[in-house]
């Protein structure tokens, strides 16, 4: 093999060992970041969800003002208590 084969041979897996390197970098750096972009998506969701129906925020907070404090945490506990049971229960009729 003459030396400049060998030359490039080597310098061929150099360059690969660093693209390897380079690749795992990234795919870490992008993991972080997919968490931190889900959690923005949910709360564009949210302010969505808010911009498209104001009128039932606004009778939510309404009707939670009538109630004392622990009377309303009551209220939110058991209704995500509930919310949970039923995506629990819709779980087991899906077809997954």
């Amino acid at each position: 093999m003459s030396s400049k084969l060998h030359h490039l041979a080597i310098k061929k897996a150099k360059l690969q060992a660093e693209a390897s390197a380079q690749r795992e970098a990234l795919s870490f750096h992008a993991a972080q970041w997919q968490v931190r972009l889900t959690w923005v998506d949910r709360v564009l969701v949210a302010a969505r969800f808010v911009k498209n129906n104001p009128g039932m925020l606004l009778g939510a907070g309404a009707l939670f003002t009538m109630f004392t404090p622990v009377k309303a945490l009551k209220i939110m506990l058991s209704a995500w208590a509930a919310l949970k049971g039923v995506r629990n229960v819709s779980g087991l009729f899906s077809k997954d």
